[in-house]
């Protein structure tokens, strides 16, 4: 007779350095676009909820801002928030690209998880496996196993293509508590739709700015209404310099224009109905370093 299994419920805190895949493992997991992706550094910058649940588990991953150094306040808040995050978790998953060498910050996050005084379960996963030959892999593990030899899993797996996600959602399962989902099992985020607009017009900012100084922008949703036809948005970009508004204005507003476009599309989506779409671009040149615009923002630590 097979015995049921209870129902559990948990969070898991998706840690790392920039750029190793956190936000793309999370919205495949999910199957839904909780968190934006591009290549540039520090995408994310929020504590970003993913919800996955089925008839046996609730699991409420946590992408987190790319654990990196910098100085100014922006900085500072975004790995506090990793960190929180970390905190709060019932399992914690350290995340690292498979296809570059390890790094010294990567080694650094993995000893201080394995050694410090944070003592929950934790798996590391080694994404980007399609980029990788199977053979390098064998030696990245062993070295990982070395490295924190308490750990629960070793997952390689690729986020992008969907290979060997599913052995992460299995392997993280018994690692969480037994309880009532938390969120209804429609929910794919605990977001709300301003933020998530703001993050996507945000998404099309950095995806437009090439080499461009993205991470010196943020995008203020100023007005969101909702009509008969649909939604209208107001939204303001934030650019840390005058050197900056001409070029993400592009010559004759092409470049704005094409961002917006971009991002309505999305919006569009994201939101299932007609979207007109208003954008401006305003210079704040301390908004990455002031207290209360980050407050405004909802990028406090």
């Amino acid at each position: 007779m097979q015995v049921e299994q209870p129902f559990r419920c948990g969070k898991v805190a998706l840690l790392g350095r920039p750029n190793v895949g956190k936000s793309t493992l999370m919205n495949h997991l999910i199957g839904a676009k909780a968190a934006i992706v591009t290549p540039k550094p520090q995408t994310t910058r929020h504590r970003i909820l993913g919800i996955y649940t089925d008839a046996r588990r609730q699991i409420i991953f946590v992408d987190t801002p790319g654990i990196h150094k910098g100085k100014l306040r922006l900085n500072r808040n975004m790995v506090r928030t990793a960190y929180a995050a970390a905190e709060e978790a019932d399992v914690l998953v350290i995340m690292q690209d498979a296809s570059r060498p390890l790094d010294a910050g990567t080694r650094m996050l993995i000893e201080r998880f394995a050694t410090g005084p944070l003592r929950k379960p934790r798996f590391h996963v080694l994404n980007k496996i399609d980029r990788v030959a199977k053979n390098d892999l064998l030696p990245r593990i062993d070295l990982l196993r070395r490295l924190d030899p308490e750990a629960k899993g070793y997952i390689p797996l690729s986020a992008r293509k969907g290979i060997q996600t599913d052995r992460l959602l299995d392997a993280v399962t018994p690692f969480l508590p037994v309880g009532e989902p938390v969120y209804d099992p429609d929910w794919f985020t605990d977001q709300s739709q301003r933020r998530l607009v703001s993050e996507y017009i945000r998404e099309q900012v950095f995806l437009a700015m090439h080499q461009e100084i993205p991470f010196h922008t943020a995008v203020d949703v100023e007005r969101f209404q909702e009509e008969a036809w649909g939604v209208e948005i107001d939204a303001v970009i934030l650019v840390g310099a005058e050197s900056h508004k001409p070029m993400l204005i592009g010559k004759g507003g092409q470049r704005l224009k094409l961002i917006g476009t971009r991002a309505r599309q999305e919006l569009e989506r994201l939101l299932g109905c007609r979207v007109r779409l208003n954008l401006w671009v305003k210079v704040d040149p301390d908004w990455f370093d002031s207290p209360a615009k980050l407050m405004d923002l909802g990028i406090h630590g």
